[in-house]
């Protein structure tokens, strides 16, 4: 773990500005959300046997599972951000 000094006086803005990332994360995080489900119904295919199935070279190199990649690889990025974020102490 690092540590990170911050002056005292800082310590409202940076915490308003961790908050700020926090909620826009997590609309962003909705948003992916809606967009996996959307997939996940139009191909009939849970994320995680998607993934498996793209990876494998299974389905292709269509450009409709781009999309669906996208979606994936994006959400998995927002949860690990707002991991970070919920493990940062002040």
């Amino acid at each position: 773990m690092a540590t990170i000094k911050i002056q005292k006086e800082a310590i409202p803005i940076v915490k308003s500005g961790l908050a700020i990332e926090e909620n826009i994360l997590k609309l962003s995080l909705d948003e992916y959300k809606k967009d996996l489900e959307t997939f996940e119904r139009k191909y009939k295919m849970p994320r995680e046997v998607f993934i498996q199935k793209f990876e494998s070279g299974d389905l292709g190199d269509g450009a409709e599972w781009f999309d669906f990649l996208f979606a994936y690889r994006a959400y998995e990025h927002v949860k690990k951000k707002l991991k970070l974020i919920g493990e940062i102490l002040i």
